[in-house]
């Protein structure tokens, strides 16, 4: 995996790096999206992949948790998928003129000439090791995470369309709901490109 880059602005960041984080970010790396991060508050990427002992049947296929991370893992390397570990995701907050303009990724001349965007959102996130807030800047977020609901976002007048929430009651549901909604943010990508 990469090295993340605070400063740098991503078309989506990925809140989890559990089963259905890993799947999400693979899924769109497939794809060819990489200008992601995933952000996980753990040391390690993996979650209950690291742990289930059940073989798991994808595809035909049969893996253990940890194969199946393994897997995802060198996908992420091949892709160079950036990822950022001890983050832990503590507000997202809109940027200014996100509501007025309903492009993906508003175009604007940086300070030094070159085109860029203004992303869509900001993230604060604490990092679990300095104890320091860091910020993260992104045009769609996917909140991959077990306690994910408890970001309210229709009350912070977040559009629901570019923020995706995964939901899995057991490994393989986190599994193919990941990959599902990565694939879809891929294509949604693909298309604002």
């Amino acid at each position: 995996m990469q090295e993340y880059e605070q400063l740098e602005k991503y078309d989506c960041i990925v809140v989890g790096g559990g089963a259905s984080g890993l799947a999400a970010i693979s899924a769109m790396a497939d794809l060819g999206i990489t200008n992601t991060l995933l952000l996980e508050k753990n040391a390690e990427a993996g979650g209950s992949l690291l742990t289930d002992s059940e073989p798991l049947s994808l595809s035909g296929k049969s893996f253990s948790g940890k194969s199946l991370l393994t897997q995802f893992l060198r996908l992420m390397e091949i892709y160079e998928v950036k990822s950022a570990f001890h983050r832990e995701l503590i507000s997202v907050s809109l940027n200014e003129r996100s509501q007025v303009s309903p492009a993906p990724l508003i175009q604007n001349e940086t300070a030094d000439g070159e085109k860029g965007f203004r992303p869509f959102f900001t993230l604060s996130v604490k990092n679990t090791m300095s104890q320091k807030e860091e910020l993260y800047c992104c045009n769609y977020l996917i909140l991959a995470f077990s306690n994910s609901k408890a970001f309210s976002l229709h009350d912070a007048g977040i559009p629901e369309d570019r923020v995706k929430i995964i939901e899995g009651k057991s490994l393989s549901d986190a599994l193919t709901s990941g990959g599902k909604v990565g694939r879809e943010m891929g294509e949604l990508l693909l298309r604002k490109k």
